[in-house]
């Protein structure tokens, strides 16, 4: 159970990482953040959160650009549908991300 959320974890922190890289000026921004808020030489503790909007939305829009897990329910049509023009067969276990 624990390397479970800790997967979940090291992945999302991944994801931002790398859209970080991708976005150097959003990144020179949050750098700024932190080190205005938490400054160089400490760690980004709990009590920063509510200090670091914009660190907070960065993790936030990871979250939704890029689910860990499918947060609805499997679904399974009862008789063959076609879905945006892809044939879906009786039977199939459909997994759908918000």
């Amino acid at each position: 159970m624990v390397v479970g959320g800790t997967d979940t974890t090291i992945n999302i922190i991944e994801f931002a990482m790398a859209e970080l890289m991708n976005k150097p000026q959003v990144m020179q921004k949050v750098q700024l953040e932190l080190d205005t808020i938490v400054d160089k030489d400490h760690i980004v503790q709990e009590s920063h959160i509510p200090k670091l909007p914009y660190l907070y939305a960065i993790m936030k829009g990871t979250l939704r650009l890029h689910p860990i897990v499918p947060l609805l329910a499997p679904h399974s049509p009862s008789e063959i549908c076609t879905i945006g023009g892809y044939t879906i067969l009786k039977g199939t276990r459909i997994l759908f991300n918000v």
